[in-house]
């Protein structure tokens, strides 16, 4: 084994302990899917440094198709990670039966395509990918982009369809056939009547930051304010209005400054992502768990478990982007929910 070789193994085995303290998995990692699930919270200001030393020991290319750094939920449904793609890196072009979406982190101007649409990526931004639509990602700013991966991956392997993927014939990248935002104009409230979905079971769609915010806004100014999730919104199916994906949904809630909501709970799985602001959420009634929360950090939340949040400013809004596999439990008449 030469230096060099042996010099990056070291460094990719010392990755892989700070990965193991935090409850972390690369994506090149072996999978162990032997976990139960329990809430669990994970810091941004742990989990960044770690993100920027993985994009220096593992290469996009030679090393790894992705680099994707994996939370160890213990959710047999729904991954959610982090993927990091630097200034000048290209992930190739692929597609696979995997249902997947990106939620903006930090950083900007990089774009993914989604079926020959360059979708700009700006902090706050939602990409989404149904299964079998071609995907690439290409970073031709001048800084990192990290943003937020979930997959429906346990749901595909669990039916045995996880063996689906293909690598783009005709070289890394995906030639550009349409330009940014045609997924907005195709997929919008003034459309063709008849929509194609290119063989995949839905459409790509870029919902934008600035008009989710507005939409937040819009419901504090019309007073709604939901007592157990605050100010609620769901991210809707751009065909149907139905739930974002047919085995996941996304959610953007927003806690007033102070903000404490009642307990409940549900069946079906959420992760949870710190937009901005500092709270704590509370998981059992009786000897809780007390998740203490600040801007980017990450917690899942297990089924049918009792909780509440609550923003500790008293100056400013708190707001949590969610994705939640409850589609799967009501389409097969098992969502149950109780309320305090």
């Amino acid at each position: 084994m030469s230096k060099a070789a042996s010099h990056d193994q070291a460094d990719r085995e010392r990755l892989h302990e700070k990965f193991a303290q935090l409850g972390l998995r690369g994506y090149w990692q072996n999978r162990r899917d032997n976990q139960r699930m329990e809430p669990k919270l994970w810091h941004w200001k742990e989990i960044y440094p770690v993100l920027m030393e993985a994009a220096e020991v593992i290469r996009i290319g030679p090393d790894a198709f992705r680099r994707n750094v994996g939370l160890q939920t213990g959710s047999k449904t729904v991954s959610m990670g982090f993927q990091i793609v630097l200034p000048g890196e290209t992930a190739a072009a692929h597609r696979h039966t995997n249902t997947a979406l990106r939620f903006v982190v930090k950083g900007g101007g990089a774009y993914t395509t989604s079926n020959g649409e360059p979708m700009v990526m700006e902090p706050g931004d939602l990409l989404i990918q149904p299964n079998w639509v071609w995907h690439d990602h290409v970073n031709d700013s001048k800084e990192p982009i990290i943003w937020i991966d979930a997959l429906d991956a346990g749901v595909v392997r669990f039916l045995d369809a996880s063996g689906f993927r293909e690598e783009w014939a005709e070289g890394k990248q995906q030639p550009l056939t349409k330009t940014n935002g045609a997924s907005r104009r195709l997929y919008g409230p003034a459309r063709h009547p008849v929509i194609e979905y290119e063989g995949a079971a839905g459409v790509p769609y870029h919902y934008k930051w600035s008009e989710a915010l507005a939409a937040l806004k819009e419901l504090v100014d019309q007073g709604s304010n939901d007592p157990y999730d605050g100010i609620y919104l769901e991210y809707k199916n751009p065909i149907n209005g139905g739930h974002t994906f047919l085995t996941m949904t996304c959610y953007l809630q927003m806690l007033q400054p102070g903000q404490v909501t009642r307990f409940h709970r549900h069946t079906g799985t959420v992760l949870y992502h710190t937009v901005q602001g500092r709270g704590v959420t509370m998981i059992d009634k009786t000897d809780p768990k007390e998740m203490l929360w600040d801007e980017h950090d990450s917690f899942s939340l297990p089924s049918w478990r009792w909780h509440a949040h609550k923003n500790l400013s008293q100056t400013e809004p708190a707001i949590l982007f969610s994705v939640s596999d409850r589609p799967l439990l009501k389409n097969t008449g098992l969502d149950r929910e109780e309320n305090e």
